[in-house]
């Protein structure tokens, strides 16, 4: 269902246009956009909408609730054509370390964050019974042009508060939960929480399939406990930025307790279960959850899961090591199937025996023995059919929209290879001016093909005219730097590039010449660091 919903009296939401709902808040002159999508245009659309049914109320806010591009992509899509004469006039809120951290998400790992999402999400599924039907906190995420203006208010601390078009704020921050930089905040005069992502009617992924660092559940489970105390008491309303709103100050205070609770059981009996010397897989098969905490039904695993979940907290202290010798040191995937394969007898053989666990209805297994013939030989067609079977069967049976969207996604694949080299593509623009300096140098590490340059020796000082001055060393095969100011001795920088920001962008991007630039020294050096490196891609 999408469509324009009233959450109470001048607040309302948007939602099923997007994975996340868009909330807009009426004040004195115009309305207050919380959270604008993931794309322009849907952004621009669910604006529309509201204008259709409320008046053509002007913008005169916006609020980020956290680092999410689901939550802040559209902001284009809101905020008057005139971006750099409205961004001075209209406040834009958002947590301390919002732009640092929804710039440096996708940084280092973007194309292998960007493959997994698209079977996370079901992007090429068709959409209906037999593909993709939700996404377990949303529909789907939309596909259209994002955005990133940056906010020119932060919240640094919690007990801040606001007031924008007549509208008074308190906020709450509540780093590293559901993303680094996150927050909630408090309408006073409507009595209503927004619980940005901390509290949905799912339980949440404290590690998301899509990738990415282990969240902290434990400071999760805090910030809810802290999200009680200071406004349990006063909220008649609570909503968040997926999912529907909850009324009744019981009923809101019950559901932050409960999924306070959620988190907090889920860290501490997994850790105390690791203790025994179980491992992640171990507890992840054991760990249940209370029976209270089962049969609510915002606790339940559509988005994250008890299972993948539990993983994740283990992985979070004890890394991927399980304590078992045998798995220090295994071969890669194709190399181990093949023995097994060979073991059991030959290709042909181990999907004899995956089918007698199908009929007997043991999927899990049956998904195992064809994962390793399908490693040992990804061309063998009964292989290919068997475990399209396998995942399709596990995806239909699955309550979590996640991995359903996993398994269908690889048996579609499984039955049509999808020619991923006609997709591939350079993730975004690659170097942003939304990102700083610094962040260009990071991007521009993990894109060196170190063995090119293993033997090559060389320091490069990059003068930046509306920034400061900056030192590359190429040693090893490795790009280090650092600001000017700090050097050692000794160091030498066999070329100084005088440049502006906006232009080194260009060129990082290879959008512009390098004669455009003024350089004193070896000009080689430059060329040898840009031909090493390789535009970050998008394909699978």
């Amino acid at each position: 269902m999408h469509g324009l919903f009233e959450v109470t009296s001048g607040i309302y939401q948007v939602r099923g246009f997007d994975l996340a709902n868009m909330t807009l808040v009426e004040g004195e002159r115009g309305v207050l956009v919380v959270d604008p999508l993931t794309s322009v245009e849907c952004a621009k659309a669910a604006l529309g909408l509201y204008r259709q049914h409320r008046g053509d109320r002007k913008v005169t806010g916006v609020i980020y609730s956290h680092s999410h591009v689901d939550h802040f992509g559209g902001a284009q899509g809101v905020i008057p054509n005139d971006i750099s004469e409205s961004s001075a006039m209209i406040p834009i809120i958002a947590p301390q370390g919002f732009m640092e951290e929804a710039t440096s998400e996708n940084i280092y790992v973007g194309p292998a964050m960007s493959r997994r999402a698209v079977y996370m999400y079901g992007t090429r599924l068709p959409q209906g019974p037999t593909g993709q039907v939700g996404c377990g906190i949303g529909s789907a995420v939309s596909t259209g042009t994002r955005s990133l203006i940056p906010p020119n208010d932060l919240i640094l601390n919690t007990g801040e508060e606001r007031t924008i078009d007549g509208i008074h704020i308190e906020f709450q921050l509540v780093p590293e939960t559901e993303a680094p930089a996150e927050m909630n905040f408090f309408f006073t005069k409507h009595r209503a929480l927004c619980i940005a992502e901390c509290a949905t009617h799912s339980l949440h992924n404290v590690i998301t399939l899509r990738g990415a660092l282990v969240r902290d559940a434990k400071a999760w489970a805090k910030y809810l406990d802290e999200s009680l105390v200071l406004y349990g008491e006063r909220t008649d309303v609570l909503f968040s930025g997926h999912n529907w709103p909850t009324w009744g100050q019981q009923e809101c205070s019950r559901l932050i307790a409960e999924q306070r609770d959620l988190y907090a059981y889920l860290h501490d009996q997994t850790v105390r279960m690791m203790n025994m010397g179980m491992t992640g897989i171990e507890i992840a098969e054991m760990l249940t959850l209370p029976e209270a905490l089962q049969k609510a039904w915002h606790t339940q695993g559509f988005y994250g899961s008890v299972s993948h979940n539990v993983k994740g907290i283990y992985q979070r202290y004890m890394g991927w090591f399980d304590g078992n010798p045998a798995h220090l040191w295994e071969y890669p995937p194709r190399e181990n199937a093949s023995r097994y394969v060979a073991c059991m007898g030959g290709i042909d053989e181990v999907v004899r025996k995956a089918e007698k666990y199908i009929s007997e209805g043991d999927l899990r297994f049956a998904a195992t023995l064809l994962g390793h013939a399908i490693a040992a030989d990804c061309q063998h067609e009964k292989t290919r059919i068997s475990l399209a079977h396998v995942f399709e069967q596990l995806g239909f049976g699955a309550e979590n929209s996640t991995w359903r969207n996993f398994y269908l996604s690889e048996a579609q694949n499984l039955r049509a290879p999808y020619d991923y080299s006609r997709s591939q593509r350079q993730i975004g623009q690659g170097f942003s001016r939304s990102q700083s300096v610094e962040q260009w140098w990071a991007l521009l590490s993990v894109q060196l093909d170190g063995p090119k340059v293993e033997g090559e020796k060389f320091i490069i000082d990059v003068q930046i005219s509306d920034e400061k001055e900056w030192r590359l060393i190429m040693s090893n095969g490795a790009l280090t730097y650092r600001p000017k100011t700090t050097t050692c001795v000794g160091e030498t920088a066999g070329l100084v590039v005088f440049v502006d920001k906006d232009s080194l962008c260009r060129i990082l991007n290879r959008r512009a010449d390098l004669d455009m630039l003024s350089c004193q020294g070896d000009q080689e050096m430059l060329l040898k660091l840009l031909a090493a490196t390789v535009p970050l891609t998008e394909s699978r």
